[in-house]
Parts: structure tokens; sequence; C-alpha cells
């Protein structure tokens, strides 16, 4: 059984004041939608920064986080409202952590029955080494577990963005890392209509991490 807790957004009022504005902007946007509620999960291999992301995204820390090993053992779901509107996390087990890679997705699946999803996190490091065989059967099992329509709500996160390089661009990094993962992705969703673009995101949780002159944090790196 996943851990719950659900609370008012107090974290909101910390956020940069741009940053709040944008997302009063986005939340008035929902609810001439008529939509009051968005749930995000978050997947990936262990040690990656899920439950960072989590804290980062709700701008207090309410999922607990190690430096050495996961947390994260079995489900947990995060919510907090404003305003009427309600943003539920789910950070979710690593997947060597919890053994093998099918065992983990079927009980995370198992799990998420029933409930409405509308955005996925894949999470992985930027900095971490390729493991394409891994990634090959994570992405595959990911499909048999979810189905392949899962792909097109799926965004993936490179966390631990500065990153610092000596034979190679920035740019050219990234776009090397992110093209060997969304080549895996594409091949083993096997969806015909799948977003060929597969987004991608670069994240830095450090505390330390700079800020623009709006105190909003940023990575340092240029990436076109």
């Amino acid at each position: 059984m996943a851990t719950v807790s659900e609370k008012e957004w107090t974290g909101f009022q910390g956020l940069p004041a741009a940053t709040q504005i944008i997302l009063h902007t986005l939340l008035a946007k929902l609810r001439k939608q008529k939509v009051d509620k968005i749930t995000i999960v978050l997947l990936g291999k262990g040690g990656v920064g899920k439950s960072s992301i989590v804290n980062s995204l709700f701008s207090e820390r309410v999922a607990a986080v190690s430096a050495f090993r996961s947390e994260t053992l079995r489900p947990r779901q995060y919510s907090r409202s404003k305003d009427g509107f309600k943003l539920t996390v789910i950070d979710t087990p690593g997947f060597v952590e919890a053994g093998r890679v099918d065992a983990a997705l079927n009980s995370i699946r198992r799990y998420l029955l029933g409930k409405t999803i509308n955005v996925v996190l894949y999470v992985d490091r930027l900095d971490g080494p390729r493991e394409d065989k891994v990634d090959v059967k994570i992405s595959r099992a990911i499909s048999q577990a979810f189905g392949p329509q899962i792909w097109p709500h799926v965004i993936v996160v490179f966390t631990h963005a500065e990153i610092h390089l000596e034979d190679v661009t920035y740019s050219e990094f990234v776009s090397r890392r992110s093209a060997a993962l969304r080549n895996i992705i594409l091949k083993e969703s096997r969806f015909k209509t799948v977003n060929t673009k597969v987004p991608f995101v670069l994240v830095e949780n450090c505390s330390r991490c700079s800020e623009n002159g709006e105190h909003e944090k940023l990575t340092l790196r240029e990436f076109t």
C-alpha cells in the first residue's frame, strides 16, 4: 500500500514571484477547461533523483532524499491543494532497488489502477553512464506493463544537468544522450502514433543552483 500525503500547498508562496505568476496563469487556463487536478507519476532507475524532483515541484521537502540509496521502497503519493486545484505527484521505487524491472513495474501498475494519470516523468541522470541494454529492458517493460499508449504522456527528465565536460561540448553531449534514449523508447514503444520528438528537459535540483534575475533557479549550461 502506498503512503499518501495531502496538504495545503504552502510551498507555493516560497516560489519566485515570476514562477507564481506563470502558475497562476496556467491554473486559470485549466479552470476554464474545467480541470481541477493533475496527477504526475515519476518512473526511473534508483538514485536518479526522483524524490528530489518531488521536492522541487512542490518547493518544499515532502519526500525523503538520500545521497546513497533510494528512500522510496513503495509508491508514495503526495498531494498539495491551491485555490481549489490539486497537484498530485506519485513517486515510485527505483527499478534496481525493487528487484526485477518487471516486478517493480507490475507493482506500480497495480497501485495506479483506477487512477487518471496526466503526465509521466521518466527520470534518468544526465551524468550517468549509458546503459543501453538496461534502458531497452526498462522501455520494453514499461510498454508491456502500461501499454504503448503511455508514451505520448511521457517527458524524459535528465537530472544532474550541471556537469563539466572536457572532450565534447555540452550541447553535443546532451544531443547524443537524449537521442540515444529517445531512439530506444521509439523502438520499444511500438506505437505508431507516438510523439516522435519524445520531449525531454534538463534539471538540476541542487540548492546551490544559480538563479536568474527573477530569482528562478536555472542551469548554467547553454543548450540549443
